[in-house]
């Protein structure tokens, strides 16, 4: 004959061991995904870099951003795997993060991290893939790594407001 009880208690111990791990498991990736959203707020030196070459500026070196940091310019860094223990996968050197906004402050300010257009600069509008005409550009504003701008068109004297850079062009 079986002996259903001690099998019964034997599942129940099973199954109340895999609820504590689910709950633990459950939380950490909570965790995880806080610490994520978290991360959002900084820049490595590599993501640095890789800005600086995808605006076109002009190509650093670590020894650049390293050199900044020192100067405080990019703010008070972080180390990753203190601030992000979840996330931090890499193995090797202290990768250090900065603030980001930071950070681009700083790179707009030294005039690498600049807007296509400036005030007063004559361009062409483009809105829903079609090309609307002639505007003036009459306020630039960053939002992290994006500009808009504040546009007023030529024909209609009409003020459009936050219009991404990409629409806007010159023939």
């Amino acid at each position: 004959m079986k002996d259903y009880a001690s099998k019964i208690a034997q599942i129940k111990q099973q199954m109340a061991e895999l609820t504590m791990q689910l709950a633990e498991l459950e939380n950490e990736q909570q965790c995880y995904h806080e610490q994520l959203a978290q991360r959002k707020a900084y820049m490595s030196s590599r993501e640095i870099l890789a800005l600086l070459e995808q605006k076109q500026v002009r190509i650093g070196s670590m020894a650049t951003i390293k050199r900044w940091s020192d100067r405080g310019c990019l703010g008070e860094g972080v180390d990753e795997r203190e601030a992000f223990p979840l996330l931090a996968g890499k193995q090797g050197n202290k990768r250090f993060l900065y603030p980001r906004e930071t950070v681009l402050s700083f790179l707009y300010e030294k005039g690498l991290l600049a807007p296509a257009y400036e005030v007063l600069d004559r361009v062409r509008f483009r809105h829903a893939c079609r090309d609307t005409g002639w505007a003036l550009v009459t306020a630039v504003s960053r939002r992290d790594l994006r500009f808009f701008y504040d546009v007023q068109l030529e024909t209609t004297g009409e003020v459009v407001l936050q219009v991404p850079e990409e629409d806007l062009f010159l023939p």
